[in-house]
């Protein structure tokens, strides 16, 4: 009876445990609500007949404003990856110090300016490399032009480098060289420069005495202007170079020698382009070499930041401290000598290099009222050659420039405005650059009226849609060109 009444007892709480859990038991699926049905698609945008481009990436016609609105913004997403680098960086701190093997030299590169691409797009558009120091004196305006600069705790001791008579006269001629140099190698476009920011020298001979130098850059342009394309990276590097000679083999001014070669050879046009990009490589090298030769018995030490540029900040890419060991013992690193500091600065994008001023904002197109067809054509590209040389004599165009201005043939009109247009971009002008030197070379003396009146036809080809669009609706067109248009839209032949 007992055993009877106990096996009840285990079925009725098995029972009470079942309808339990089946009370605490999540509801299956199919039970659940069907979810909302997804919203209809976007009926597709009609897209607008779109002005062909030949080459990078120039300002958009006003009726494409509204369709660039939705866009992200240049380097969208890149602030992420600075907080994330920053933050990583950071954390790496509370490591073990490494070994300074650079005593003399300190480079700093600002990643995260690289890498947070909010600023202006630099794509298509030209900038420069510029190196400015960070001493203040050199910032003392009023102090030069008043009572001269304060006072300097450390200056050149020339009476202590000075070795006297008769050390030279036992010990022989001994030449100290101290020297800082900046050196850049840019990709797309391919560009090498070499710049000396510091030179300190002392030559002691017994046949002539004793003489020092020491020159110093406060501000100087690495490159001229050059075109930044999507894939342009820029390489610096700065070297100390220390030389302790027993012998009168090493230069007494290294800094003159060199800027005086460099001056030479380099190229004076303000736009690097394919014709002089080797002149200023043929100048790095050369006074690599130079300074290679005259450092024979020598201390380097060279410290490299590589980065590439996507959009513009006004904040310093790179800054470089450099310190000198006495004159007296080169490899005397406990008693350095600070010569300065230097940063290196990415000048502001300009569209244009045939004119400085722009239709609104730094994004906007230049503005070229005011600049004629000569002022364009007479454009020096090279040594001894200018933009009028490069079109009219390494395009060659002769034969189809006399097949339009005897048939005018819109499809020779658009192959030689697309033919120029692609040149000029390929030697180094932006699409702004390359339209308006369409434009000017219509109205040279290569084209007779009715085939300059078919060239110019926004029709034609896109840099001429490009310049109409920058120069017609703001009344910059020339008359000729405005009758022209005007009776083209009118239904009126062109010619």
């Amino acid at each position: 009876m007992y055993t009877l009444r106990l096996k009840a007892g285990l079925l009725a709480g098995a029972g009470l445990l079942t309808i339990t859990a089946c009370a605490s038991a999540p509801k299956s699926a199919s039970s659940a609500p069907p979810p909302p049905p997804s919203p209809a698609p976007a009926p597709p945008l009609e897209e607008a007949y779109p002005i062909e481009m030949d080459r990078g990436a120039g300002a958009y016609p006003d009726e494409y404003d509204d369709l660039l609105e939705g866009l992200p913004p240049t380097g969208a997403g890149a602030p992420v990856i600075a907080a994330s680098r920053t933050s990583f960086r950071e954390s790496s701190r509370s490591g073990k110090p490494v070994q300074d093997y650079l005593p003399y030299i300190d480079v700093a590169i600002e990643q995260d300016v690289l890498v947070a691409g909010m600023g202006p797009s630099l794509q298509d558009r030209y900038t420069r490399i510029q190196i400015v120091t960070l001493d203040p004196d050199s910032y003392d305006v009023a102090g030069v032009a008043g009572d001269g600069r304060k006072e300097k705790k450390d200056t050149r001791d020339y009476d202590k480098e000075s070795r006297g008579w008769f050390k030279r006269t036992m010990l022989g001629s001994r030449n100290v060289t101290r020297t800082l140099i900046a050196d850049f190698n840019i990709a797309n476009p391919d560009i090498r420069t070499t710049k000396a920011l510091f030179s300190s020298t002392f030559r002691s001979d017994n046949t002539k005495g004793e003489a020092w130098a020491t020159n110093e850059s406060i501000s100087v342009y690495a490159t001229p202007y050059f075109k930044v394309s999507p894939n342009t990276t820029i390489e610096g590097k700065f070297r100390i170079q220390l030389s302790d000679e027993r012998s009168s083999s090493a230069g007494a001014n290294v800094m003159n020698a060199l800027q005086t070669a460099a001056n030479l050879i380099a190229p004076t046009s303000a736009l690097v382009t394919f014709f002089n990009a080797p002149a200023m490589l043929q100048a790095s090298t050369f006074l690599n070499t130079q300074s290679a030769s005259l450092f024979g018995q020598s201390i380097t030490e060279e410290s490299t930041g590589a980065f590439a540029i996507k959009s513009w900040t006004a904040e310093p890419i790179l800054v470089i401290r450099a310190e000198l060991p006495p004159a007296g013992n080169i490899k005397n690193t406990k008693q350095k000598e600070g010569i300065g500091k230097w940063v290196v600065y990415l000048e502001p994008p300009i569209p244009s290099v045939f004119t400085t001023h722009t239709q609104g904002g730094p994004d906007s197109p230049p503005d070229f009222e005011g600049i004629s067809a000569s002022d364009i054509l007479s454009f020096n590209v090279g040594e001894d050659l200018r933009v009028y040389d490069y079109i009219f004599s390494r395009l060659e165009l002769s034969d189809r420039i006399t097949l339009l201005n005897e048939t005018q043939d819109p499809d020779t009109a658009r192959l030689i405005c697309t033919r120029i247009s692609r040149g000029l971009s390929e030697i180094g002008f932006t699409t702004y650059d390359a339209a308006a030197g369409v434009w000017a070379a219509s109205e040279s003396d290569q084209f007779n009226a009715a085939a300059r009146a078919l060239l110019q036809l926004p029709e034609t080809c896109g840099s001429m849609a490009l310049w109409e669009n920058m120069t017609y609706r703001r009344g910059l067109a020339s008359p000729r060109t405005r009758a022209v248009l005007s009776r083209t839209r009118a239904g009126s032949p062109s010619a």
